[in-house]
């Protein structure tokens, strides 16, 4: 009897050791399960009364499908562009949307391409005019997004213009700015390399988010036919901030396009 009682003790002194030792263990994989929150900046875009537009489908689908390869939560904060650019700069988190420069390559670290953008110019359809080069760009005013990218050319090249005009990252905005004559020309990107589909988008969404402005009769929204350029969209991140993040979502996007999930673009564009 005390062989047994003593056996029976040595058996929960090794089974509590056992478990002991395995807390460690049990807590750690309990932790490596909850997935990491990470910060993503985005763009805000605005219609009437503050309302968000919501994200168009290439951002949805890159977002998810990093997020998912990652397994990480994403917790958006979308700001205007100048402001996203300045909490960027200030490393409070990792941004998507942003086009490369010479100016942001100092400071920030750039994913490869996730997908790229034809920017196309936008014309009231009685002030249509041939396009070949920049160059045509010249006598015009043209609307951009504030705080927005659209190429190193046409970026060194807005000095030269008769005007800019910026404004917020809102569609209704600058194309009422087309039908008032402040602008020329208008500046939009969209992944579709087809300009007639873009228009036909283009005139059907005027029509849903501002009904308040009806069009002049027999005037249409044009898309030239030639893109000005394409633009390719980027992960960033503050270089001092960067934890290896960048490498990561380069191996989820690659891997997102070598199995068909994400649309292709030349991985060193």
């Amino acid at each position: 009897m005390t062989r047994l009682l003593s056996l029976q003790a040595n058996m929960r002194r090794k089974l509590l050791s056992f478990v002991l030792l395995s807390l460690p263990t049990l807590a750690w994989a309990a932790a490596s399960t909850e997935k990491r929150k990470v910060i993503i900046l985005l763009a805000e875009s605005n219609v009437e009364k503050n309302a968000q537009v919501p994200l168009n489908e290439p951002f949805i689908n890159t977002l998810n499908y990093v997020e998912q390869d990652l397994n990480i939560n994403f917790d958006p904060h979308r700001y205007p562009w100048n402001r996203l650019l300045q909490r960027l700069a200030e490393g409070e988190g990792l941004a998507f949307g942003l086009s490369k420069t010479k100016e942001r390559m100092q400071t920030l670290h750039f994913s490869i391409p996730a997908f790229g953008n034809y920017i196309w110019m936008v014309t009231q359809s009685d002030m249509t005019f041939p396009y070949a080069s920049i160059a045509d760009l010249k006598t015009k005013t043209v609307g951009i997004v504030r705080g927005s990218s659209y190429g190193e050319e046409f970026d060194s090249y807005k000095s030269k213009l008769a005007g800019i005009d910026e404004d917020l990252f809102s569609l209704p905005s600058r194309l009422k700015k087309l039908l008032s004559k402040r602008t020329d020309v208008m500046l939009i990107g969209h992944r579709s390399p087809d300009p007639a589909k873009v228009e036909a988008l283009i005139n059907s969404t005027m029509a849903e988010v501002a009904p308040d402005t009806p069009m002049p009769a027999g005037i249409t929204f044009k898309v030239l036919s030639k893109p000005l350029a394409i633009d390719y969209i980027h992960f960033a991140i503050l270089a001092e901030k960067d934890d290896g993040i960048i490498d990561k979502i380069n191996t989820a996007l690659r891997r997102g396009k070598r199995i068909g999930e994400l649309p292709f673009v030349e991985p060193d564009k």
